[in-house]
């Protein structure tokens, strides 16, 4: 015999489940309805509400998708209509299919298979699209050549493979996509001895999920692919004023207090309110760093200047370090992070300049996104 709880909560999932799928249908929503009722059938087959609700929302919604292909079909054909056409299609095979999977639905509907329709719509809406990408690529510029792209992709969407629309994509791609170089990566250590190889590899790296989406590609200085390029803006990057500070330190106290409650010494049943005051001692050693990085974008063709821009970064490294007299209650968690803090070694040139070039990205790709990311 099963639990009676379970009993209960799987009535109350039904009963919910019923009232969701008559709010939908009463609320207009008859394609959601439809598939609510047939979820509703999965899990019971003998769901009254959904049996009565499935083929009328079915209906609604046939009849809905129908209006709509009506007024597509009519007039001047265009490439909004042709794909109006065919994702109304594509609903109404949709709800088939989900008809077809779902034996418990049988008995209550009997809908119509749109397959013959959704393929010829789809070989409609991919013939115009194809024609009209092909235009566009024959045009020859880059603008023309990126709406082609996007049409060939869309041209996929209806039927996969379709022509030569593979080598099409890649032909307008090619005609597309606006290859920069950094061609300059000038970082100016002076007497400094560090280890900065990394950031050339981040500024690219970071420039090129900007331009991903965008028809960009970025290449580096020393990226082989460079040379065989046709080539459509350079970059030019400087990082310069690079400073590293000594390290300093200081102390100084402060007082704290808090009032906290504790049992009275002569009756333990009384609670008593009572301040309890403490000094912390702090030593502070910090490390003051700056560096100060150009960039410079130029048109290949033509060396006109696109942009150019100046970031400028500081880091301070900070450790505090600390004791304190008095009460110990009276310490809050950041006073006990200062009393605990170990003094560990202080960074090296390369760990302060490595937070310098975070601070730089952060600003850079903020820049570079207003140039390249639209």
């Amino acid at each position: 015999m099963k639990n009676p709880s379970y009993l209960l909560l799987l009535l109350i999932i039904v009963v919910f489940a019923c009232k969701s799928t008559k709010k939908l249908f009463d609320g207009g929503q008859y394609d959601r309805a439809f598939y609510s009722a047939l979820e509703d059938l999965k899990k019971r087959p003998d769901n009254a509400t959904a049996a009565s609700i499935l083929p009328q929302a079915y209906n609604e919604a046939v009849n809905g998708y129908m209006n709509s292909l009506q007024a597509a079909k009519s007039g001047t054909v265009t490439s909004q209509k042709l794909d109006i056409i065919y994702r109304d299609y594509s609903a109404l095979q949709r709800m088939y299919n989900a008809v077809a999977a779902t034996p418990a639905s049988f008995p209550h509907i009997n809908a119509t298979n749109y397959n013959i329709k959704l393929s010829e719509a789809a070989e409609n809406a991919a013939q115009d699209r194809y024609t009209r990408s092909l235009d566009l690529l024959n045009y020859g510029d880059k603008i023309s050549a990126q709406r082609a792209y996007e049409g060939f992709k869309t041209v996929q969407t209806y039927v996969p493979g379709y022509k030569d629309v593979e080598s099409l994509m890649v032909r307008a791609y090619d005609m597309a996509i606006i290859n920069v170089v950094v061609d300059k990566f000038d970082q100016r250590f002076e007497y400094y001895n560090i280890n900065g190889a990394y950031f050339q590899n981040d500024i690219t790296i970071t420039l090129n999920n900007i331009g991903r989406s965008h028809y960009y590609k970025f290449y580096g200085v020393n990226d082989p692919r460079s040379m065989e390029l046709r080539v459509d803006q350079y970059m030019d990057i400087n990082v310069y004023d690079i400073w590293f500070g000594q390290l300093a330190s200081n102390s100084y106290s402060y007082a704290v207090s808090k009032d906290i409650s504790e049992k009275d010494d002569k009756d333990p049943k009384v609670t008593k309110t009572v301040t309890v005051t403490a000094n912390v001692n702090v030593t502070r050693r910090i490390i003051d760093s700056r560096a100060m990085m150009d960039y410079r974008i130029t048109d290949a063709a033509t060396r006109r200047m696109i942009a150019f821009d100046r970031v400028a970064s500081q880091y301070t490294w900070e450790k505090l370090t600390g004791n304190y007299t008095g009460d110990s209650r009276a310490l809050s968690d950041k006073d006990w992070d200062i009393i605990r803090g170990n003094y560990n070694n202080q960074p090296n040139n390369d760990e302060l300049y490595r937070e310098l070039t975070r601070r730089m990205m952060s600003q850079f790709n903020d820049r570079i996104r207003v140039i390249y990311g639209k």
